[in-house]
Protein backbone atom coordinates (compact mmCIF):
# COMPACT_ATOMS: atom_id res chain seq x y z
CA UNK A 1 0.00 0.00 0.00
CA UNK A 2 1.41 3.12 -0.87
CA UNK A 3 0.82 6.18 1.58
CA UNK A 4 1.24 9.90 0.98
CA UNK A 5 3.98 11.96 3.16
CA UNK A 6 4.93 15.76 3.14
CA UNK A 7 7.10 16.30 0.06
CA UNK A 8 10.18 17.45 1.76
CA UNK A 9 10.21 14.51 3.65
CA UNK A 10 9.91 12.38 0.54
CA UNK A 11 12.63 14.27 -0.49
CA UNK A 12 14.76 13.57 1.93
CA UNK A 13 14.03 9.58 2.24
CA UNK A 14 14.62 8.69 -1.14
CA UNK A 15 18.54 10.66 -0.67
CA UNK A 16 18.41 8.19 2.47
CA UNK A 17 17.40 4.92 0.45
CA UNK A 18 19.53 5.55 -2.62
CA UNK A 19 22.57 5.98 -0.10
CA UNK A 20 22.27 2.55 1.87
CA UNK A 21 20.32 0.14 0.01
CA UNK A 22 23.91 -0.95 -1.43
CA UNK A 23 25.30 -1.20 2.08
CA UNK A 24 22.30 -3.51 2.82
CA UNK A 25 23.34 -7.04 2.99
CA UNK A 26 20.34 -9.20 2.10
CA UNK A 27 21.54 -11.85 4.60
CA UNK A 28 21.63 -9.23 7.48
CA UNK A 29 18.61 -8.94 9.86
CA UNK A 30 17.42 -5.22 8.34
CA UNK A 31 15.36 -3.27 10.07
CA UNK A 32 14.01 0.80 10.42
CA UNK A 33 13.64 1.96 14.03
CA UNK A 34 12.34 5.26 16.09
CA UNK A 35 11.95 6.12 19.48
CA UNK A 36 10.28 8.71 21.57
CA UNK A 37 7.98 9.84 19.27
CA UNK A 38 5.97 11.71 22.37
CA UNK A 39 3.22 12.32 19.63
CA UNK A 40 0.25 14.46 21.22
CA UNK A 41 -2.93 16.41 19.69
CA UNK A 42 -1.70 20.04 20.48
CA UNK A 43 0.01 21.31 17.40
CA UNK A 44 3.68 22.98 18.54
CA UNK A 45 6.23 23.98 15.55
CA UNK A 46 9.25 23.94 18.39
CA UNK A 47 8.54 21.01 20.30
CA UNK A 48 6.23 17.80 20.65
CA UNK A 49 3.16 17.52 18.89
CA UNK A 50 1.29 15.52 16.01
CA UNK A 51 4.41 15.57 14.13
CA UNK A 52 5.45 12.38 16.15
CA UNK A 53 2.38 10.55 14.41
CA UNK A 54 3.19 12.07 11.57
CA UNK A 55 6.88 10.58 11.69
CA UNK A 56 5.47 6.96 12.64
CA UNK A 57 3.76 7.18 9.03
CA UNK A 58 7.07 8.30 7.42
CA UNK A 59 8.54 5.42 8.68
CA UNK A 60 5.63 2.97 7.40
CA UNK A 61 6.98 4.72 3.72
CA UNK A 62 10.64 3.99 4.30
CA UNK A 63 9.79 0.15 5.28
CA UNK A 64 8.03 0.01 2.01
CA UNK A 65 11.08 1.37 -0.23
CA UNK A 66 13.88 -0.88 1.63
CA UNK A 67 14.14 -4.65 2.02
CA UNK A 68 13.44 -4.52 5.60
CA UNK A 69 12.53 -7.03 8.08
CA UNK A 70 10.67 -5.03 10.80
CA UNK A 71 9.46 -1.95 12.20
CA UNK A 72 10.89 -0.77 15.25
CA UNK A 73 9.25 1.82 17.88
CA UNK A 74 11.20 1.44 20.95
CA UNK A 75 8.10 3.43 23.22
CA UNK A 76 7.11 7.16 24.39
CA UNK A 77 4.77 6.66 21.66
CA UNK A 78 2.78 9.82 22.92
CA UNK A 79 3.63 12.06 25.68
CA UNK A 80 1.22 11.13 28.07
CA UNK A 81 0.38 15.11 28.99
CA UNK A 82 -3.35 15.65 27.59
CA UNK A 83 -6.66 14.41 28.68
CA UNK A 84 -6.76 10.54 28.92
CA UNK A 85 -9.13 9.90 25.79
CA UNK A 86 -7.22 12.26 23.52
CA UNK A 87 -4.12 9.92 24.65
CA UNK A 88 -5.93 6.60 23.79
CA UNK A 89 -6.71 8.27 20.58
CA UNK A 90 -3.29 8.86 19.67
CA UNK A 91 -2.26 5.81 20.80
CA UNK A 92 -4.92 3.97 18.77
CA UNK A 93 -4.07 6.03 15.44
CA UNK A 94 -0.21 5.09 16.17
CA UNK A 95 -0.63 1.26 16.38
CA UNK A 96 -3.23 1.46 13.92
CA UNK A 97 -0.24 2.44 11.33
CA UNK A 98 2.27 -0.36 12.34
CA UNK A 99 -0.99 -3.03 11.88
CA UNK A 100 -1.88 -1.11 8.23
CA UNK A 101 1.68 -1.43 6.72
CA UNK A 102 3.34 -4.86 5.49
CA UNK A 103 6.08 -5.08 7.31
CA UNK A 104 5.60 -6.47 10.68
CA UNK A 105 6.49 -4.35 13.82
CA UNK A 106 8.00 -4.86 17.48
CA UNK A 107 6.99 -1.79 19.18
CA UNK A 108 7.33 -1.33 23.17
CA UNK A 109 6.27 0.98 25.87
CA UNK A 110 7.75 3.79 27.00
CA UNK A 111 7.84 5.54 30.71
CA UNK A 112 5.43 8.17 29.14
CA UNK A 113 2.75 5.77 27.78
CA UNK A 114 0.84 5.64 30.70
CA UNK A 115 -0.05 8.73 30.76
CA UNK A 116 1.60 9.97 33.82
CA UNK A 117 2.63 13.34 32.70
CA UNK A 118 -1.09 13.99 32.90
CA UNK A 119 -1.82 12.50 35.33
CA UNK A 120 0.54 14.32 37.49
CA UNK A 121 -0.89 17.61 37.77
CA UNK A 122 -4.82 16.23 38.76
CA UNK A 123 -5.78 15.17 42.68
CA UNK A 124 -5.71 11.56 42.34
CA UNK A 125 -3.42 11.59 40.30
CA UNK A 126 -6.42 10.81 38.15
CA UNK A 127 -5.80 10.16 34.27
CA UNK A 128 -3.21 7.48 34.85
CA UNK A 129 -3.44 4.20 32.96
CA UNK A 130 -3.92 1.19 34.53
CA UNK A 131 -1.45 -1.81 32.85
CA UNK A 132 -4.57 -3.56 30.69
CA UNK A 133 -4.48 0.05 28.49
CA UNK A 134 -1.30 -0.50 27.04
CA UNK A 135 -1.82 -4.26 27.06
CA UNK A 136 -4.68 -3.78 24.68
CA UNK A 137 -3.36 -1.06 23.00
CA UNK A 138 0.47 -1.60 22.32
CA UNK A 139 0.94 -5.51 23.35
CA UNK A 140 -1.71 -7.34 21.63
CA UNK A 141 -1.35 -6.41 18.36
CA UNK A 142 2.47 -7.55 18.69
CA UNK A 143 0.56 -10.78 19.91
CA UNK A 144 -1.80 -11.20 16.52
CA UNK A 145 1.26 -11.43 14.47
CA UNK A 146 2.92 -14.84 13.70
CA UNK A 147 6.27 -15.33 15.08
CA UNK A 148 5.96 -12.94 17.62
CA UNK A 149 5.82 -14.48 21.12
CA UNK A 150 4.42 -11.47 24.09
CA UNK A 151 4.19 -12.18 27.58
CA UNK A 152 2.09 -10.64 29.77
CA UNK A 153 4.62 -8.36 31.11
CA UNK A 154 5.23 -7.57 27.29
CA UNK A 155 8.62 -8.64 26.84
CA UNK A 156 8.81 -9.74 22.76
CA UNK A 157 10.63 -12.24 20.88
CA UNK A 158 11.11 -12.80 17.30
CA UNK A 159 14.14 -15.25 15.84
CA UNK A 160 15.40 -15.55 12.67
CA UNK A 161 18.07 -17.97 11.08
CA UNK A 162 20.75 -16.81 13.54
CA UNK A 163 19.42 -13.99 15.86
CA UNK A 164 17.08 -13.54 18.13
CA UNK A 165 15.74 -10.28 18.41
CA UNK A 166 14.26 -9.82 22.41
CA UNK A 167 12.34 -6.32 22.79
CA UNK A 168 12.19 -5.73 26.79
CA UNK A 169 9.71 -3.47 28.56
CA UNK A 170 11.45 -1.38 31.16
CA UNK A 171 7.86 0.50 32.16
CA UNK A 172 7.06 -2.65 33.62
CA UNK A 173 5.26 -1.57 36.93
CA UNK A 174 3.22 -4.21 38.04
CA UNK A 175 -0.01 -3.10 40.65
CA UNK A 176 0.88 -4.01 44.15
CA UNK A 177 -2.62 -5.03 45.84
CA UNK A 178 -4.24 -4.18 43.18
CA UNK A 179 -3.01 -0.57 43.19
CA UNK A 180 -0.44 1.82 41.07
CA UNK A 181 2.08 2.20 43.69
CA UNK A 182 4.21 4.06 41.44
CA UNK A 183 4.24 7.04 38.76
CA UNK A 184 5.57 4.94 35.68
CA UNK A 185 6.88 8.00 33.88
CA UNK A 186 9.22 8.41 36.99
CA UNK A 187 9.86 4.87 37.77
CA UNK A 188 11.56 2.53 34.89
CA UNK A 189 12.33 -1.14 35.81
CA UNK A 190 11.44 -4.59 34.74
CA UNK A 191 9.20 -6.46 37.13
CA UNK A 192 10.46 -10.31 39.10
CA UNK A 193 8.14 -11.88 36.61
CA UNK A 194 9.64 -10.61 33.20
CA UNK A 195 12.96 -10.85 34.29
CA UNK A 196 12.43 -14.73 35.08
CA UNK A 197 10.68 -14.66 31.36
CA UNK A 198 13.94 -12.77 29.67
CA UNK A 199 16.03 -15.34 31.69
CA UNK A 200 13.85 -18.13 29.63
CA UNK A 201 14.03 -16.28 26.43
CA UNK A 202 17.87 -16.08 26.61
CA UNK A 203 17.95 -19.62 27.31
CA UNK A 204 15.75 -20.23 24.41
CA UNK A 205 17.99 -18.41 21.82
CA UNK A 206 20.49 -21.55 21.47
CA UNK A 207 23.20 -21.20 18.29
CA UNK A 208 21.49 -17.80 18.04
CA UNK A 209 23.16 -14.52 18.84
CA UNK A 210 20.84 -11.96 20.67
CA UNK A 211 19.48 -8.33 19.77
CA UNK A 212 18.19 -7.05 22.70
CA UNK A 213 16.16 -3.95 22.57
CA UNK A 214 14.24 -1.20 25.02
CA UNK A 215 12.64 2.14 25.59
CA UNK A 216 15.51 2.60 28.35
CA UNK A 217 19.23 0.89 28.77
CA UNK A 218 19.31 -1.22 31.51
CA UNK A 219 23.05 1.04 32.70
CA UNK A 220 24.22 4.08 32.11
CA UNK A 221 27.84 4.79 30.87
CA UNK A 222 29.10 5.14 34.26
CA UNK A 223 27.94 0.96 35.32
CA UNK A 224 25.05 2.59 37.61
CA UNK A 225 21.45 1.13 36.88
CA UNK A 226 19.51 3.36 34.57
CA UNK A 227 16.23 1.52 36.40
CA UNK A 228 14.69 2.10 39.39
CA UNK A 229 13.98 -2.09 39.80
CA UNK A 230 16.06 -4.92 37.82
CA UNK A 231 18.62 -2.94 35.86
CA UNK A 232 21.49 -4.33 37.17
CA UNK A 233 20.09 -7.91 37.18
CA UNK A 234 18.87 -7.31 33.26
CA UNK A 235 22.89 -6.63 32.57
CA UNK A 236 23.89 -9.61 34.67
CA UNK A 237 21.94 -12.20 32.74
CA UNK A 238 23.51 -10.38 29.66
CA UNK A 239 26.75 -10.87 31.27
CA UNK A 240 26.01 -14.62 32.02
CA UNK A 241 24.58 -15.61 28.37
CA UNK A 242 28.15 -14.23 26.83
CA UNK A 243 29.68 -15.93 29.30
CA UNK A 244 27.58 -19.32 28.44
CA UNK A 245 27.56 -19.37 32.38
CA UNK A 246 24.16 -20.78 35.20
CA UNK A 247 23.52 -19.57 38.83
CA UNK A 248 21.29 -17.57 40.79
CA UNK A 249 20.40 -14.13 41.38
CA UNK A 250 18.98 -12.50 44.05
CA UNK A 251 16.66 -9.32 42.82
CA UNK A 252 16.14 -8.34 46.73
CA UNK A 253 12.83 -8.27 48.58
CA UNK A 254 10.72 -5.32 47.11
CA UNK A 255 7.22 -6.73 46.26
CA UNK A 256 6.87 -7.39 42.18
CA UNK A 257 10.50 -6.82 41.48
CA UNK A 258 12.50 -9.05 44.25
CA UNK A 259 12.95 -12.64 44.38
CA UNK A 260 15.42 -15.24 43.49
CA UNK A 261 16.04 -16.48 40.02
CA UNK A 262 17.83 -19.76 38.47
CA UNK A 263 19.05 -19.41 34.96
CA UNK A 264 21.20 -21.89 32.69
CA UNK A 265 22.94 -20.40 29.59
CA UNK A 266 25.54 -23.79 29.78
CA UNK A 267 23.73 -25.00 26.29
CA UNK A 268 23.71 -21.71 24.34
CA UNK A 269 26.30 -20.81 21.95
CA UNK A 270 25.53 -16.98 20.89
CA UNK A 271 26.46 -14.24 22.12
CA UNK A 272 24.95 -10.67 23.00
CA UNK A 273 24.93 -8.13 19.49
CA UNK A 274 24.14 -5.10 21.92
CA UNK A 275 21.52 -3.51 23.71
CA UNK A 276 19.23 -0.65 22.06
CA UNK A 277 17.60 1.96 23.60
CA UNK A 278 16.16 5.20 23.27
CA UNK A 279 14.69 7.30 26.19
CA UNK A 280 17.43 9.67 26.93
CA UNK A 281 16.62 11.60 23.77
CA UNK A 282 20.61 11.43 22.50
CA UNK A 283 22.36 9.24 20.80
CA UNK A 284 25.53 7.73 22.63
CA UNK A 285 27.83 4.26 22.08
CA UNK A 286 29.33 2.50 25.22
CA UNK A 287 30.67 -0.71 26.77
CA UNK A 288 30.25 -2.12 30.82
CA UNK A 289 31.37 -5.52 31.05
CA UNK A 290 31.31 -6.66 26.97
CA UNK A 291 27.88 -5.30 26.51
CA UNK A 292 27.49 -2.61 23.89
CA UNK A 293 25.06 -0.22 24.94
CA UNK A 294 23.38 2.22 21.83
CA UNK A 295 20.96 4.83 22.47
CA UNK A 296 19.00 6.28 19.48
CA UNK A 297 18.30 9.92 19.34
CA UNK A 298 14.19 11.10 19.79
CA UNK A 299 12.04 11.19 16.89
CA UNK A 300 10.38 14.13 18.57
CA UNK A 301 10.93 17.97 17.57
CA UNK A 302 12.95 19.38 19.98
CA UNK A 303 13.49 23.02 19.60
CA UNK A 304 16.74 24.43 20.48
CA UNK A 305 15.32 26.77 22.88
CA UNK A 306 13.18 24.51 25.02
CA UNK A 307 14.48 23.58 28.70
CA UNK A 308 14.11 20.39 28.26
CA UNK A 309 15.92 19.78 24.72
CA UNK A 310 19.10 18.01 25.19
CA UNK A 311 22.75 19.14 24.33
CA UNK A 312 22.50 16.60 21.40
CA UNK A 313 19.32 18.21 20.02
CA UNK A 314 20.60 21.68 20.25
CA UNK A 315 23.54 21.05 18.28
CA UNK A 316 21.12 19.94 15.17
CA UNK A 317 18.95 23.19 15.93
CA UNK A 318 16.15 20.81 15.03
CA UNK A 319 13.45 22.61 12.77
CA UNK A 320 9.37 22.27 11.91
CA UNK A 321 9.29 21.43 8.15
CA UNK A 322 13.29 20.80 7.91
CA UNK A 323 14.51 16.97 8.08
CA UNK A 324 15.78 17.98 11.43
CA UNK A 325 12.48 17.88 12.83
CA UNK A 326 12.63 14.01 12.75
CA UNK A 327 15.21 11.09 13.43
CA UNK A 328 15.38 7.49 12.80
CA UNK A 329 17.50 4.59 11.71
CA UNK A 330 17.73 1.39 9.52
CA UNK A 331 19.46 -0.72 11.66
CA UNK A 332 21.44 -4.21 9.79
CA UNK A 333 22.45 -7.29 12.07
CA UNK A 334 25.29 -9.32 10.01
CA UNK A 335 25.88 -12.29 12.02
CA UNK A 336 28.24 -13.58 9.35
CA UNK A 337 30.25 -10.81 9.82
CA UNK A 338 29.57 -10.25 13.03
CA UNK A 339 28.34 -6.52 12.26
CA UNK A 340 26.27 -4.48 13.65
CA UNK A 341 25.26 -1.04 11.36
CA UNK A 342 23.35 2.14 12.23
CA UNK A 343 21.97 4.35 9.07
CA UNK A 344 20.69 7.38 10.50
CA UNK A 345 18.45 10.15 9.06
CA UNK A 346 17.07 13.57 10.15
CA UNK A 347 18.89 14.38 13.45
CA UNK A 348 21.06 11.35 13.53
CA UNK A 349 24.57 10.18 12.65
CA UNK A 350 24.76 9.12 9.30
CA UNK A 351 26.89 6.05 10.04
CA UNK A 352 27.80 4.10 13.42
CA UNK A 353 29.32 0.70 12.74
CA UNK A 354 30.31 -1.90 15.16
CA UNK A 355 31.66 -5.42 15.29
CA UNK A 356 30.71 -7.64 18.02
Amino acid sequence: MSIAIRPFVKKDLTRFVSAISPLLSPSAVNFALITDTHDKAKFATTYYGPTGYWHVREQQWLSDQLPLALRVHLGDLVDGSEAPWLTRLRLRNIMADYQSGSVPFLVTKGNHDDNDKFAEKRAGHRGSFLPEVNQTMIFRPNAEQIGVAVSQEGLMVQDFPNLRIIVLNTADVPLIDGHKAFDVKKTLAVSFAQLRNFALALKGAGKRDVLLLSHAPALKENGQPALKFNGRAVHELLRAFNFHASGVLHTGEAPAFGGRLRFDFRQSSGRVVGYLAGHYHLEADYIVNGIHYSLQNTSALMGRHHGLTTKFNRRYDRRFGLPSEYAGYVVSVDTQQRLLSLYGYGAASRVRRFQY
